[in-house]
């Protein structure tokens, strides 16, 4: 096993076990709930991942997460593992194709993709089939599920930074 095999395998186990962790604390019962509302922080650290190792290795971490998530979710078992996976790999050509990894960026895709996913079980959930007065529910659970999802991602972005700096080797560092 090469020294930058070994290094990788590394890596990506360190990945696997961060999303783990999110996914844990995230399903903890009064662990994270603000008044009722519990963050996805596991959507952040796979758009992370996603910025940070590229489309594929994102796309990987997405599903996987996905499938996590499903297995605690209220919505149709893949809703999750297809929209994470989608919105990672999204993540991840949109850093290789239009945007710079800065932080400010890396912030904002995770804000869009934590609105993408919530309007989208948003209205799978509620809006498609007819439930009335929807207005205060969105207002009451959704929207701060958005934004203290958004919180997350700023801690996220400055450790999967560190993390992805220490595991590079020196010749292909930026």
């Amino acid at each position: 096993m090469t020294k930058y095999f070994r290094r990788k395998v590394i890596k990506f186990l360190t990945y696997f076990f961060i999303v783990f962790a999110s996914y844990i604390i995230q399903t903890t019962p009064q662990l994270l709930d603000w008044f009722g509302v519990v963050p996805f922080i596991v959507l952040p650290a796979c758009i992370c991942i996603a910025v940070f190792e590229g489309e594929f290795a994102g796309g990987l971490f997405g599903f996987f997460a996905g499938l996590l998530c499903d297995s605690a979710s209220e919505t149709v078992f893949g809703f999750n593992a297809f929209v994470y996976l989608s919105l990672c790999v999204l993540a991840g050509l949109s850093t290789i194709y239009l945007f710079r990894r800065s932080t400010m960026n890396i912030m904002l895709l995770c804000l869009g993709a934590v609105l993408i996913r919530s309007s989208l079980e948003f209205f799978f959930g509620f809006i498609l089939y007819g439930y009335e007065n929807l207005a205060p529910f969105f207002y009451t659970v959704v929207a701060p599920q958005i934004v203290f999802t958004s919180i997350f991602s700023f801690p996220y972005c400055i450790f999967f930074r560190w993390l992805h700096k220490k595991f590079e080797p020196e010749e292909t560092r930026e």
